[in-house]
C-alpha cells in the first residue's frame, strides 16, 4: 500500500478533553482530529503532545509526549496560556524525525491534504526578506488583517502550521518570555498602554516574540494592538509574501472546530487572495490571480463594515 506522506509528522498539541477552567473542547474532537490525519495523510507519523491526567483511551497516535503543565503565566504581557501553547508545541516538534511537520491544535482536524501541494506552489521570494528555508502554510481563519476597522500587523492564526520541521522550530522553539533579550523592554512598553482596550491580541504576542527572535534587527516592537506605521506594515507584508502562505481552510484541507466556523468569512481576516496579491507585488509580478466572486464580496463587505467598526470603537473608547 502506498504511503505518500511518510515524510510528514503531525504534532497534535493541547488537551484532549475539557478540564477545570477550560470548557469549550468539543466532545470527541481530538479523536476526530487523529482519525482525519490517518485518512488524509496515509504514512504520516502522529505525535500527540499533551498534559498529565488526560484520558487517552481510544486515541490513535504513534508517539506520546507528556509535559508537566507550566500553568498560566502572569508576566502582565503575554496571554495567560502562552507558556502552555509554546511548551506543548515545541515538545512535540523536538521529537519529529521527518523533514516536514504539521502543528495542529487538538481541537481542529483535517478535511484533505491540499496544503501539502500548496506549500510548494509559490517558490519565489525576495532574497533579502527570506527567513525560512521554504514557505510555511498557516490557516487563514483568525489570521487578522484588521481589528475594530484598523490595520494590525503580526497577528497570525495559531490553529495550523505546515512546513519544513526546521522552519517550524524557528517559530515554536522559543524560551519563556522573561528569557527573551527584548522581554523586559516589551513588558515596560506594555505598562504604558491603557488596560484592556488596546492590549496585544494573543496571536500578536506569540508572533512578536518569535519574529523578533528570528529577525531582531528588522521586526518592530509593538506596544499595543494598533501600533504600526507605513514602514512596519511594509515589513510585515514583505515577510508574509516571502515566508508564509495564508491558506483558506476550505481549499487547503483544514477543518475547524464548530465555534470557529462562520457562514461568511470575517471581514477582518486575511484571505488566500489577499496573500496572492502580496506575493504578486513582492515576489512574482507575473502571477495571474483568477477572479473570485467570494473575494469580491469580502472586499465589498470590508468597504462598508470596517469604517463602521472603527467608528464604533472610537465612540466606545
Amino acid at each position: 500500500m502506498s504511503q505518500p506522506f511518510q515524510h510528514i509528522t503531525v504534532v497534535v498539541q493541547g488537551p484532549v478533553q475539557n478540564y477545570k477552567g477550560r470548557t469549550h473542547h468539543e466532545e470527541g474532537i481530538t479523536l476526530r482530529c487523529l482519525a482525519s490525519i490517518r485518512q488524509y495523510l496515509p504514512g504520516a507519523k502522529i505525535i500527540l503532545s499533551t498534559w498529565p491526567g488526560q484520558d487517552l483511551d481510544g486515541l490513535d497516535y504513534d508517539k506520546l509526549v507528556i509535559s508537566d503543565d507550566p500553568g498560566q503565566n502572569a508576566d502582565a504581557f503575554c496571554p495567560v496560556n502562552y507558556y502552555r501553547q509554546i511548551l506543548s508545541t515545541k515538545a512535540g516538534l523536538k521529537q519529529v524525525e521527518t523533514p516536514y511537520a504539521v502543528k495542529l491544535r487538538s481541537d481542529n482536524f483535517l478535511t484533505g491534504n491540499e496544503f501539502v501541494a500548496l506549500q510548494q506552489a509559490f517558490p519565489s521570494v525576495e532574497k533579502t526578506e527570506q527567513a525560512f528555508a521554504e514557505k510555511v502554510v498557516i490557516n487563514a481563519n483568525l489570521f487578522r488583517r484588521t481589528s475594530h476597522g484598523q490595520r494590525v500587523i503580526m497577528s497570525p492564526s495559531d490553529f495550523f502550521y505546515y512546513g519544513r520541521t526546521s522552519d517550524l522550530l524557528k517559530i515554536w522553539d522559543q524560551p519563556v518570555f522573561e528569557q527573551q533579550p527584548f522581554g523586559q523592554e516589551l513588558a515596560e512598553m506594555a505598562t504604558l498602554v491603557a488596560p484592556n482596550d488596546q492590549q496585544l491580541e494573543a496571536e500578536q504576542a506569540y508572533c512578536q516574540i518569535w519574529l523578533k527572535a528570528l529577525l531582531p534587527e528588522k521586526a518592530p516592537l509593538m506596544r499595543h494592538r494598533f501600533d504600526n506605521n507605513a514602514q512596519s506594515i511594509a515589513f510585515w507584508e514583505r515577510f508574509l509574501a516571502s515566508n508564509i502562505i495564508i491558506a483558506d481552510p476550505q481549499h487547503s484541507g483544514i477543518g475547524l472546530r464548530k465555534i470557529s466556523v462562520r457562514k461568511l468569512k470575517r471581514a477582518n481576516e486575511y484571505s488566500h487572495y489577499d496573500w496572492l496579491k502580496l506575493y504578486r507585488k513582492y515576489c512574482d509580478p507575473s502571477l495571474k490571480i483568477p477572479f473570485s466572486p467570494v473575494q469580491q464580496l469580502l472586499e465589498l463587505r470590508r468597504f462598508f463594515k470596517l469604517p463602521f467598526s472603527y467608528l464604533g470603537y472610537k465612540l466606545k473608547h
